[in-house]
């Protein structure tokens, strides 16, 4: 019964029947709305709060395109690459112009040939005899040769006892050192210091002394050179002299900048790059070797200097030297002497020994014969 009431209440809830009571009527709804109402009917329904995703990341700014060619590889910092760049740009040292070409092996026999008939015209070496055949003619000329080498090795060891003579002198107080005898215990020191190399070579390979007089003369000893070899050596370091004053001015250039104090020029400047080579070539002084030992060859050369300039002052020895004398002095202090006079090189010596007198160092000789380049 319950839910039959409960049924037909509902049914007749549901199925009643309109009032006849007067509603109130509204206006049209497009009338009475507004933008607001509008508004606000059109907005959805609040929903029930729900957690908020993760913010999106913010999209990242456009990077220009990256081009992947191979690059060069930058260094890792400015101060290990500043020094591996050199502050100057370096010029490739020259090669001396002047300096002939080597001598083919003609030339060389010819050379050979002129020094042995030279030799021969001097009274040096016997003339092979009369109607001799080019077998017996050979042996003879290389007979002849073995004899001069001999004789010029034991005029080495015969001179150790005239220069022991002359030290035993000075020692006992006395007549000083002259020139000549300073001159001579120099040349016999680079003698022995020779003498051993050039007997192996003489004993084994005897035929390659007139190569060595050509291409090696500084191998040499002074008692072991021919005549017209000797003029050959001294023409081939003018030749050399002046083909590297003119081929490394650049260099003397920058070595006159050196010069501290005024009128000094210190040694630490032959280390600059060819330093050492131009101012062995002026001198006539080997270049073989590194810098080192061609730094001690010119700091040995001015040492001699210094005191053979003293000697020259001393004795006043300047207008009693021979014009061959005079080119010596002044080609051992890198002095060029072609086309000079007697008259001319006498007054370059002079003009030396004045600038030298009141100082005996080594850096003041070094100086000047830098500044007359």
């Amino acid at each position: 019964m319950f839910k039959l009431r409960t049924r037909a209440t509902t049914f007749r809830v549901c199925s009643q029947p309109r009032s006849t009571t007067p509603r109130l009527r509204l206006p049209p709804r497009q009338a009475s709305y507004s933008p607001l109402c509008a508004r606000l009917l059109s907005s959805a329904a609040p929903r029930p709060p729900t957690p908020s995703p993760p913010p999106l990341p913010t999209p990242a700014q456009r990077q220009p395109k990256l081009g992947l060619r191979p690059a060069p590889i930058k260094p890792k910092s400015s101060t290990a690459s500043a020094t591996n760049i050199p502050l100057k740009p370096t010029k490739p040292l020259p090669h001396p112009t002047a300096v002939p070409h080597a001598p083919s092996l003609g030339e060389v026999k010819l050379a050979a040939k002129h020094d042995i008939e030279d030799a021969v015209a001097h009274g040096i070496l016997a003339p092979p005899p009369p109607n001799a055949n080019w077998f017996r003619r050979t042996l003879h000329q290389g007979i002849q040769l073995a004899k001069f080498y001999y004789h010029g090795v034991k005029l080495i060891f015969i001179r150790r006892k005239h220069i022991n003579l002359i030290h035993a002198r000075i020692k006992a107080g006395g007549s000083p050192l002259s020139r000549r005898e300073f001159r001579l215990i120099r040349t016999q020191k680079d003698d022995i210091n020779k003498v051993v190399p050039f007997l192996f070579i003489a004993l084994l390979l005897e035929e390659v002394i007139p190569l060595i007089a050509i291409y090696a003369p500084f191998m040499l000893p002074s008692t072991c050179i021919l005549p017209s070899q000797r003029d050959r050596i001294e023409e081939k370091r003018t030749e050399k002299a002046i083909a590297f004053a003119t081929d490394y001015r650049h260099i003397y250039a920058q070595m006159k900048l050196k010069e501290s104090p005024a009128g000094h020029l210190p040694l630490e400047a032959l280390k600059e790059a060819g330093a050492s080579i131009a101012i062995c070539g002026v001198l006539g002084l080997s270049t073989v070797g590194f810098d080192a030992l061609r730094i001690r060859r010119i700091r040995k050369h001015l040492e001699f200097l210094i005191e053979d300039d003293k000697l020259l002052i001393q004795g006043n020895l300047i207008t009693r030297l021979s014009p061959k004398r005079l080119k010596e002095a002044l080609q051992e202090r890198g002095i060029l002497t072609h086309n000079l006079s007697p008259k001319s090189m006498e007054a370059q010596l002079k003009w030396w020994l004045d600038s030298v007198s009141q100082s005996d160092s080594t850096t003041k000789r070094l100086h000047l014969l830098v500044n007359r380049l």
